[in-house]
């Protein structure tokens, strides 16, 4: 089955589509980027703390 000869479907005399409408993005604009940017950046080091990892990850392992 896998040297079967497989024709090409093609259809050459289709109409070629130009161009498509295509909606605006939504920008937002922020004044405070620096704030913004450190707010993240906290959360991130929340999300990242190895001692609260190594305290949750044990929590569960007592609870199994």
């Amino acid at each position: 089955m896998h040297n079967m000869i497989i024709e090409d479907e093609r259809v050459f005399d289709a109409p070629i589509e130009v161009a498509r409408e295509v909606p605006s993005p939504n920008l937002e604009f922020v004044e405070n980027e620096p704030d913004r940017f450190q707010n993240f950046i906290g959360r991130f080091r929340q999300i990242r703390n190895a001692e609260a990892h190594y305290a949750l990850r044990n929590a569960l392992i007592d609870h199994l």
